[in-house]
C-alpha cells in the first residue's frame, strides 16, 4: 500500500515512545500480574522484545496502553509496526520485517502464511464498522441528527453521495477496513433499496481502485478526520471509542460485527487487485506467533498477556473490543505451553 514506509516509521517512532514508558515502568493501564496468573509487577527483567505486527487500527491501543502495560507486567520489551493486515501478511511472507508476534483483522492474513510461519492463530475478540464523522463538519447537522435517529439512516448513504461531500477510508486492496466499509455499503444498498449506483457514487468510482482521492493510510486517516481534512471516514467501533469520535452506529445486519449475521454478510463482495474476490465476514482480532522468528518467549509471553484476564480487561475497557471465547486454529501441541495455559489446555 502506498505510505507502508511511512506508517512502519510513524509506528516505529511510537514503539520507542513505549518503549521509553515500560523502562521507567509506567503503564496507562495500572494493570499488573503476569500472564498465566504467575503475579509480578514486571520487577523480574527478561531478555527480548515482544516484536509485533498489528492492523493499524490497534494503533493507540497497542502504544499507548497494551505495550506499556505488557512491558510493565512482563519485564519483556515491547516493539510495534502497524500497517494493513493483508499488507503485513505479504511483508512477513517476503521477509520484510520480521516480527515474532503477528495480530491480523480476520484470520485470511494469517492462514496465507502458511504453516512454515503460522502454525495456529487464536481469535479473541470482535468489532463493527461505523461512520466516524468531524462535528465541525459542514454536514454536521446531519450527521448528528442520523446518529441520534431523529432522521433515517438511509439518509447517510444519499449525503454521503453529495458533490463536494470529503470522504475518508482505506484501500481495499490490502486493508480489511478498506473491504468492510465497502461489504457495508453493499449491505446499505439491498437493506434500503437503494439506487444500484449507491456504492459507486458514495466510492467516486469502481470499489477497488486503489487511485481513489479517498483513500489514505490507515495509520493516518483518523488524525485526517479530526483536522477537518474529511467530513467523515470509515472506522471500526474500537477506534472510534479510542480516540473519542463521533460515529453513526450502524445495524447489526450491515455492521460486520455480529457473528449470527455472517450468511449475510457473505452477500457482500469485492474483486481486488490480482482478480481475487472477497466477501464480507465477522470483523474479529485473530493472533499468532512466528515460526522462528527472533525472541520467541517475549512473543509467547505477549501473546499470553493478550489472552490473560488482564489483558482482555484492557481489550474491553480501553480498547472497546466484544471479547470473543478465545478460540484456536490449528493443532494444540503447536501452541507453545504459555499460551496453551491461558487456553485452558
Amino acid at each position: 500500500m502506498a505510505g507502508m514506509a511511512g506508517m512502519a516509521g510513524m509506528a516505529g517512532m511510537a514503539a520507542l515512545a513505549c518503549l521509553g514508558l515500560a523502562a521507567a515502568g509506567c503503564s496507562s493501564s495500572g494493570s499488573s500480574g503476569n500472564p498465566g496468573n504467575s503475579g509480578g509487577s514486571g520487577d523480574a527483567k527478561h531478555s527480548g522484545t515482544a516484536n509485533v505486527a498489528y492492523a493499524a487500527s490497534l494503533t493507540y491501543l497497542n502504544e499507548r496502553v497494551f505495550g506499556p502495560a505488557f512491558a510493565n507486567a512482563t519485564g519483556y520489551a515491547y516493539q510495534g509496526t502497524a500497517g494493513p493486515s493483508d499488507g503485513l501478511s505479504g511483508e512477513i511472507a517476503a521477509k520484510t520485517i520480521f516480527p515474532n508476534v503477528f495480530i491480523s483483522v480476520g484470520d485470511k492474513p494469517i492462514a496465507e502464511l502458511g504453516p512454515k510461519l503460522a502454525r495456529w492463530f487464536i481469535q479473541y475478540a470482535s468489532t463493527s464498522i461505523v461512520v466516524a464523522y468531524n462535528p465541525a463538519s459542514k454536514y454536521a447537522p446531519q450527521f448528528e441528527a442520523i446518529a441520534s435517529g431523529k432522521k433515517p439512516l438511509a439518509g447517510l448513504f444519499t449525503l454521503m453521495e453529495q458533490p463536494g461531500f470529503q470522504l475518508g477510508r482505506t484501500d481495499p486492496n490490502t486493508d480489511p477496513q478498506g473491504r468492510a466499509f465497502i461489504y457495508m455499503l453493499e449491505l446499505a444498498q439491498m437493506k434500503y433499496h437503494l439506487p444500484k449506483d449507491t456504492v459507486t457514487k458514495i466510492l467516486g468510482g469502481p470499489p477497488a481502485s486503489p487511485k481513489s482521492t479517498q483513500i489514505f493510510d490507515e495509520a493516518a486517516l483518523d488524525s485526517r478526520l479530526q483536522a477537518g481534512q474529511v467530513d467523515a471516514a470509515s472506522a471500526y467501533l474500537s477506534q472510534a471509542k479510542q480516540l473519542h469520535l463521533r460515529y453513526i452506529a450502524l445495524p447489526p445486519d450491515i455492521n460486520l460485527g455480529d457473528a449470527s449475521f455472517a450468511g449475510q454478510y457473505a452477500k457482500a463482495s469485492i474483486t481486488i487487485t490480482g482478480n481475487e474476490t472477497k466477501t464480507g465476514s465477522p470483523l474479529t482480532l485473530d493472533i499468532t506467533t512466528i515460526s522462528g522468528a527472533k525472541d520467541a518467549a517475549a512473543g509467547d509471553a505477549f501473546v499470553a498477556y493478550v489472552l490473560s484476564k488482564a489483558g482482555r480487561d484492557l481489550y474491553a475497557r480501553q480498547g472497546g473490543y466484544t471479547l470473543l471465547t478465545p478460540a484456536l486454529t490449528g493443532p494444540a501441541d503447536a501452541v507453545p505451553a504459555l499460551i496453551r495455559k491461558e487456553l485452558g489446555r
